[in-house]
């Protein structure tokens, strides 16, 4: 049976005539203001602190205090709504599932790719990597603003206080190291009127993405030789019927990347809570987290829209598209024809370049000014940084305080997460080091070394991305090219998640990855992208690209049942045209179209409730399973030790891998 709903803050706030802040910070164990004393202070209550926090504290439960301090007096828009299964599986080794997270975020079941031929237009190419099966592992399409206010709500359930309204005063702060050695200023409250306090910590951990406001003081940014990227994007309406978009196999579950020379544009279902107070939403939150705890099954736990309405929200389905594209693009001189502003005009001059795109967007309208006024379009730009320096003495950086390179794999949560569950397990580490130390110079010695290791892969993620994003987009630059297939392990523990996500950042440190990615950019980076890439060198590349396939196969370190996650692909990776079936893992709901995954104890939509029949809800394996039993889908991939090739810049025991250019039978 389904937790008792219950109106706590809307209760709390209507008596105390409290505004968000106050609201927020009234539910922390050790009150609405910050402690004089804390082992950890965190500058920053985005998703990237709150994951650290929530890690730190559950990992070994009650050991240390930690401040969470937000300027912001709640949590609000950010762009980056595209997880993967590292995030998944995070929020499930905590109790956070898809029977309660479906009912606040989209589904995404795996990723589609369509890759534009520039030179002949109205031509592509597609590529499908299914998602996880829905029982063993549910995929997310996130609003940010709702994932931050859950994990808020989560981190505080678990002795985490989070401080909003209250901003780190980072002149006033002095960071040195050892234990209590630290003074971190936290300055007046702008809405509250409470007084500037200092909290004594021993480390201080920069989560202020990429203001890198702690990192920023101890060295400059970093920019990398080449092209950079830009960023613009804008949200609209959610065709119930998709049968419209003539894209060959769309589905709105997946993330669909349309690619081309110049980059590529992203489009993502999810549903909005926009407008809703935020008290209500915290009583929603609340209850959800409530059915969590209980372990209640997922057909009990009311559907969306059942939830806005009893709790008083406003609920609805949102597309967001927006282009990730070179900043070396020469565009027109006269870019007036294409809108007023600068997102605006790149974004249109991209949908009339391309015929596919121009068509695909006929089925979806401009939302305007959904995030509040002047939010109807966004640009960013020169998207990929690196902070030279992480850490010193008593502090570090984690998230997009340590860099950003690009949206195309959802690097801003999934791969960075592995620096924020890092530092997290690392910090227990240090401080309890540093605690046995015999003086001040010691403690700190101690917990210097105990980071190192976070420093090695801190500093060489970034730039593995980077690398990554280049390999991509010069691949982009003809669609024979495909795309670049790394598979996760889905089999992960509280012992094993951290080992895992250092040694996988989407692939990116995986030796043949890095082998087949150096060459792609050696081949392809020098010439111009007005040009057209030769065919001889198109060839060459699928060539040595295969040639590392077939070694990588037979090693038998990358087995998976690659039949059924891929279209067009063979259980040994070879591309077979013909085969245009793969696994059913999803269907739309035939009330509210909905994307809903398929699990036998699933016979409700958990959007709006209508009830499906068995045949609905099964999942269909194509081709048939051999073996009966979702551990043949889900087990761990064989961990024989990587054959170092070259000068690979770290060998892993990874997961699977496999660069598949299209066309080309091994």
């Amino acid at each position: 049976m389904a937790a008792t709903p219950k109106h706590t803050f809307t209760e709390r706030a209507a008596a105390g005539n409290l505004n968000d802040a106050q609201l927020l910070n009234s539910n922390n164990a050790a009150g609405s203001d910050p402690l004089n004393d804390s082992d950890v202070v965190v500058a920053g209550g985005g998703i990237h602190g709150l994951i650290y926090a929530i890690h730190a504290a559950t990992y070994k439960p009650g050991k240390l205090k930690i401040s969470v301090v937000e300027k912001n007096s709640k949590p609000g828009y950010k762009i980056g709504e595209s997880t993967l299964p590292l995030f998944s599986i995070w929020c499930k080794m905590h109790g956070l599932t898809g029977e309660y997270l479906l009912r606040l975020f989209g589904l995404k079941d795996g990723l589609t790719f369509y890759f534009l031929d520039r030179e002949n237009q109205g031509e592509y190419k597609d590529f499908h990597d299914n998602g996880t099966p829905g029982p063993f592992l549910s995929g997310f399409q996130v609003e940010r603003s709702i994932s931050e206010l859950l994990f808020t709500l989560f981190a505080q359930r678990n002795g985490v206080n989070v401080y909003h309204d209250r901003q780190v005063d980072f002149g006033a702060t002095k960071v040195q190291g050892g234990v209590k050695g630290n003074k971190v200023a936290i300055a007046e409250g702008k809405l509250n009127d409470k007084p500037a306090v200092t909290i004594d910590s021993s480390l201080f951990v920069d989560a202020t993405g990429r203001f890198r406001r702690l990192a920023s003081k101890n060295a400059p940014i970093h920019r990398f030789e080449g092209w950079n990227y830009d960023a613009f994007w804008g949200y609209f309406t959610c065709p119930k019927d998709e049968s419209n978009i003539k894209l060959r196999f769309y589905e709105g579950c997946h993330t669909n990347h349309l690619c081309f020379p110049e980059g590529w544009a992203w489009v993502i279902r999810l549903p909005s809570w926009e407008g809703s107070p935020t008290a209500n939403l915290m009583d929603m939150i609340s209850y959800l987290l409530d059915c969590a705890e209980a372990r209640v099954p997922g057909d009990q736990v009311p559907c969306s829209e059942e939830l806005a309405k009893m709790f008083g929200l406003k609920f609805r389905w949102v597309t967001s598209i927006g282009f990730a594209v070179r900043n070396d693009v020469k565009y027109p001189e006269d870019m007036s024809p294409y809108g007023t502003k600068e997102a605006e005009r790149k974004f249109n001059y991209f949908v009339e370049k391309y015929s596919v795109i121009k068509e695909f967007m006929s089925n979806f309208e401009l939302i305007e000014d959904l995030y509040g006024p002047g939010t109807t379009w966004f640009v960013r730009k020169s998207l990929t940084y690196q902070s030279p320096v992480v850490s010193g003495p008593g502090w570090l950086a984690i998230g997009d305080a340590c860099g950003f390179t690009n949206p195309l794999h959802s690097p801003g949560i999934s791969a960075a997460m592995s620096t924020s569950t890092y530092a997290a397990e690392l910090t227990h580490k240090a401080l309890e080091a540093a605690q046995n130390a015999k003086n001040a110079e010691d403690a700190e010695l101690s917990i210097r070394e105990t980071f190192d290791p976070y420093d090695d892969f801190a500093k060489s993620l970034i730039p593995a991305l980077n690398r990554m994003n280049r390999f991509n987009y010069v691949c982009f630059r003809d669609p024979r090219l495909g795309w670049q297939l790394i598979r996760s392990n889905l089999n992960l523990t509280f012992e094993t998640y951290v080992p895992h996500s250092i040694n996988w950042a989407w692939g990116s440190m995986v030796p043949e990855y890095v082998e087949v990615s150096r060459k792609a950019i050696e081949l392809l980076a020098p010439i111009p992208l007005e040009d057209t890439v030769p065919d001889a060198t198109v060839r060459e590349l699928i060539e040595f690209s295969n040639s590392i396939k077939k070694e990588a196969v037979a090693s038998n370190r990358f087995n998976f049942r690659w039949d059924g996650l891929l279209r067009y692909y063979d259980i040994n990776l070879n591309y077979i045209e013909e085969k245009d079936f793969r696994d059913l893992l999803s269907r739309k709901c035939t009330g509210c179209g909905a994307w809903l995954a398929l699990r036998p104890d699933w016979k409700k939509c958990y959007a709006c409730g209508k009830e499906r029949t068995d045949e609905e809800a099964a999942i269909v394996w194509n081709p048939p399973l051999v073996v009966s039993g979702l551990e043949s889908i889900v087990r761990h991939a064989d961990t024989k030790p990587a054959t170092v090739r070259r000068e690979m810049d770290q060998p892993a025991d990874a997961p699977a891998l496999a660069t598949l250019p299209k066309e080309v039978v091994v």
